[in-house]
C-alpha cells in the first residue's frame, strides 16, 4: 500500500492502531476490482485495532441512477440494491479466498449504519443545506469535483440533486459508526477530494463554526490517501 496523506490523524496514529478501520466501496468507484479491494483489507487488518468494517453504500447510490439515469426512484432502489449484492458477493468471495476469521470483518449495508445519531447529524445538514447558502455552495462544489461527473454534462439543478449522495454520506464521514460495540473511525481511500477537505474543515472548526457547534462530534474520523501498490 502506498499512503499519500493523512487527515485528521498522522501515521504514529495509524500504525499504532489507535482505530478500528472501515473501507466504503463506492459502488461508482471503478478502482475497486476484487484485487484491490484484496490489498486494502490486508492493510486493515494489519493496522486496525479491533475489527475490520467493509461498508457499502448501496442505499445512497440511488439517486445517481435517478439524475444521470432518469430512473424513477424505485427502480433506482432497486438497482443500487443489485448492485450492492453484486459487491457483497465479491468481498464475501475474497473472505472465502483469503481465509479471513468473520470474527475480525464485518460486511455492512448503509441501512446498517443508520442509528440515531447517524440521523441526528444527517438533519442539521440537511437543515443548514436548506437555509445556509454558504454551505450548500460549499456541497455542491464538492459534487462537481467528482470526476466522473465532470465528463458529463449536468445543470445546476442536477447538482442540487446530487447533493443529497454527498449529504448522506457525510455523517459517516464525520462521526464514524458504531456497530456490534465497536466504534469504526479510520477510512483508507484511493484519492482525496473536496468533500474530504470540508469534513476536515468541519470537524477543525474552520469554516462552518455555527455548524460545527451543532454538530458536537465527539469522535472524529481519521482520512487516509491510500493506494494499491
Amino acid at each position: 500500500m502506498r499512503i499519500d496523506k493523512y487527515l485528521n490523524t498522522n501515521e504514529i496514529e495509524v500504525t499504532g492502531k489507535k482505530f478500528n478501520i472501515f473501507l466504503g466501496l463506492s459502488l461508482g468507484n471503478k478502482y475497486w476490482t476484487a484485487e484491490h479491494i484484496k490489498t486494502f483489507l490486508s492493510w486493515a487488518l494489519e493496522h486496525t485495532k479491533e475489527k475490520v468494517a467493509i461498508l457499502i453504500p448501496d442505499k445512497i447510490q440511488a439517486v445517481n441512477y435517478v439524475v444521470k439515469n432518469d430512473y424513477s426512484s424505485k427502480r433506482a432502489a432497486s438497482v443500487a440494491k443489485r448492485k450492492g449484492d453484486e459487491v457483497e458477493e465479491i468481498v464475501r468471495k475474497i473472505l472465502d479466498e483469503t481465509n479471513v476469521p468473520l470474527s475480525k470483518v464485518e460486511v455492512l449495508r448503509w441501512e446498517q449504519v443508520e442509528d440515531e445519531e447517524y440521523k441526528r447529524i444527517l438533519d442539521i445538514l440537511y437543515s443548514e443545506f436548506a437555509s445556509n447558502s454558504g454551505f450548500k455552495k460549499a456541497v455542491i462544489d464538492a459534487v462537481k469535483d467528482v470526476s466522473h461527473l465532470q465528463a458529463i454534462c449536468l445543470d445546476e439543478t442536477q447538482y442540487e440533486r446530487l447533493a443529497k449522495y454527498v449529504i448522506d454520506e457525510m455523517p459517516v464521514l464525520l462521526n464514524g459508526f458504531q456497530v456490534n460495540g465497536v466504534r469504526y473511525n479510520l477510512l483508507p481511500y484511493p484519492g482525496l477530494a473536496k468533500i474530504d477537505y470540508l469534513q476536515e474543515e468541519l470537524l477543525q472548526n474552520v469554516s462552518f463554526p455555527e455548524i460545527t457547534k451543532q454538530l458536537n462530534i465527539q469522535t472524529r474520523v481519521g482520512l487516509v490517501e491510500a493506494y494499491a501498490e
